[in-house]
C-alpha cells in the first residue's frame, strides 16, 4: 500500500474511469447479496469492508463528494479481491475488478517504497533471479539454523511480523524445478498430444515435488510437456498491487514465447496463475498486433484438474486411497476461473476414497497474496473460521491447488494443532496412478 498518497491527483486519476467500469459503478443495487460472502465484512461487519460500500466509496470519490484520502486509500487495500462478491452479485457488479482499477490510479499517483518497485518492476521479471534471492533462505534451511531460530524462538522478542513470515517458510527445494527438467519432457507410451506447461513462480521456487507430479501426470496421460525455458511470473503480483506496466509487459512476454511451440493446451497448476493467463486477452485486448495472439494464448490456458478432467480417459488406472478429504477452494480457481467441479470429479473418480464438502461455500482462506502478512489481523479471523469449517468434514487430508492457499492451511494445521494433511490435488492423483499402476503390474 503506497504512502503520502496525493488525494487530488487521485480523485481526478479515478474521474476518468472509462464508462464500462462507471457503468459497474452505478450499478450496483445495494441488494446486499454480496455481504455473507465477503470476508472482510464477515470478519468486521461494517458497510465500508462490504464489496458495496466499496463501490459506494469510489463513486463518492468519483462524484466529488469524498476526498481520495488515506483512509480511502487504506479501503481499498482493505480487500482480499477474492471476487466471491462477483460470483454472487445479480447485477453483475464486477466490484473486485473497480478496487484494482482503483489501486492502479492509486499507485500511478503516489510515491511507491522502494522494496516494492523492486520486486513489482526488476525481482518478477527472471525466476532465476528470483531463486538467486532464495539462496539465503535455503542455506538458512540446511544448515540448520532455521531448527534453531525456532528452538529459541528469538523471533518473537524482535519482529511479530518476520516470526510469523518465517512460521509461513515450508522447506524449500535445494534447486528450482527449472534446473532439474528438461524444456521437453516426452509423452510416456503413444502420444495423443503436446501441452505447454507454465511454471508459477512460487511453484517452481517453493513447490518443485508437486510440479514434477503434475508433470508426470501429464506425460503419463499421454502428452509431451513443453516448459519452455524463460518465463516470468504471471503478472498476479503486480496487478493485485494496482501496477500494471510491467504486467502488461510480462503478458506480451509469454504470449511469445508459447507461440510456435505448437501445443493444444497450456497448463498450469498454480491457480492465481491460471487466472492471470486466462486475463491476458483483456489485457493486451487493446494493444494492436498482439491482441489476437494474447486471445488465442488465453484460449489455451487450462487448469490442471480442468485439463485432467478430460484427459485421463478410462484407459488410465487410478489405484484406490482409503481417505476422507475435502476440497479448499482458491479464490482465483473457483470465481477467477468459475471452476468448481473439475477438481470435484477427478477425486470422486479415485477408488476408496470419501469426498466431503467444506461448509462455508468456498471462503478465501485469507492468503490472497501477501494480504496475511500486510493485514494478518484480519487474514488470521478469516483463516480460524476456514480451520473450524474443515473441521466439521471429518477430513484426514485437505487438498487445494494454489500455493498461497498451501502456505495458509499449513501454517493455519500448525498454529490451531490440527492433525490433517495438506495436499495439492496433483500429489493425491499422482499417488492415486502409482497405485493404480502397481495394480495393473501384479
Amino acid at each position: 500500500m503506497p504512502h503520502h498518497a496525493d488525494s487530488e491527483k487521485i480523485a481526478k486519476a479515478l474521474a476518468t474511469l472509462d464508462i464500462h467500469n462507471y457503468g459497474d459503478v452505478l450499478q450496483c443495487m445495494r441488494c446486499g447479496t454480496c455481504l455473507p460472502t465477503c470476508p472482510t465484512y464477515r470478519t468486521d461487519g461494517i458497510e465500508t469492508q462490504s464489496p458495496r460500500g466499496r463501490v459506494a466509496m469510489i463513486k463518492a470519490v468519483i462524484d466529488g463528494r469524498l476526498p481520495a484520502s488515506e483512509e480511502f486509500v487504506e479501503h481499498m487495500y482493505h480487500c482480499l479481491d477474492c471476487r466471491n462478491c462477483q460470483t454472487v452479485c445479480p447485477a453483475g457488479v464486477k466490484v473486485g475488478e473497480l478496487v484494482v482499477e482503483a489501486r492502479h490510479r492509486i499507485e500511478e499517483n503516489s510515491p511507491q517504497a522502494l522494496l516494492k518497485r523492486f520486486m513489482l518492476q526488476y525481482a518478477v521479471r527472471s525466476q532465476k533471479r528470483l531463486s538467486h534471492y532464495l539462496v539465503p533462505v535455503r542455506l538458512y534451511q540446511y544448515l540448520g539454523l532455521q531448527w534453531l531460530v525456532r528452538k529459541s524462538q528469538i523471533l518473537q522478542l524482535i519482529s511479530s511480523d518476520l516470526d510469523f513470515m518465517e512460521a509461513l517458510l515450508q522447506p524449500l527445494p535445494l534447486r528450482p524445478l527449472t534446473s532439474m527438467i528438461p524444456e521437453e519432457i516426452p509423452a510416456v507410451g503413444k502420444e495423443k498430444g503436446r501441452v505447454g506447461f507454465f511454471l508459477g513462480c512460487a511453484m517452481n521456487l517453493m513447490f518443485a515435488d508437486v510440479s514434477r507430479d503434475t508433470i508426470t501426470l501429464l506425460t503419463r496421460a499421454g502428452y509431451t510437456v513443453v516448459v519452455p525455458r524463460g518465463q516470468q511470473c504471471c503478472g498476479a503480483p503486480n496487478i493485485a498491487e494496482g501496477e500494471r506496466a510491467v504486467y502488461r509487459e510480462m503478458a506480451e512476454h509469454h504470449v511469445n514465447l508459447f507461440e510456435g511451440k505448437e501445443v493444444e493446451a497450456i497448463v498450469t497448476d498454480c491457480a492465481a496463475c491460471g487466472a492471470e493467463l486466462k486475463a491476458y486477452r483483456e489485457t493486451l485486448g487493446k494493444q494492436g498486433r498482439v491482441a489476437e495472439k494474447a486471445s488465442a494464448f488465453s484460449a489455451k490456458v487450462r487448469d490442471i484438474s480442468e485439463f485432467l478432467a478430460i484427459a485421463l480417459g478410462d484407459d488410465i488406472k487410478l489405484g484406490a486411497i482409503p481417505e476422507v478429504v475435502c476440497f479448499h477452494d482458491p479464490c482465483h480457481l473457483r470465481h477467477g476461473q468459475k471452476l468448481i467441479f473439475p477438481q470435484r470429479d477427478l477425486l470422486h473418480r479415485i477408488p476408496g476414497l470419501t469426498y466431503r464438502e467444506i461448509p462455508d461455500d468456498g471462503q478465501c482462506c485469507g492468503s490472497a497474496g501477501i494480504y496475511n502478512v500486510t493485514h494478518r489481523e484480519r487474514s488470521m479471523k478469516i483463516l480460524e473460521a476456514k480451520i473450524t469449517a474443515i473441521g466439521k468434514t471429518g477430513a484426514r487430508t485437505v487438498i487445494t491447488s494454489n500455493p498461497g492457499c498451501l502456505l495458509q492451511l499449513y501454517y493455519g494445521k500448525k498454529r490451531w494443532n490440527q492433525t490433517w494433511n495438506v495436499s495439492h490435488i496433483s500429489q493425491v492423483l499422482r499417488l492415486s496412478l502409482d497405485l493404480g499402476n502397481q495394480g495393473t503390474n501384479r
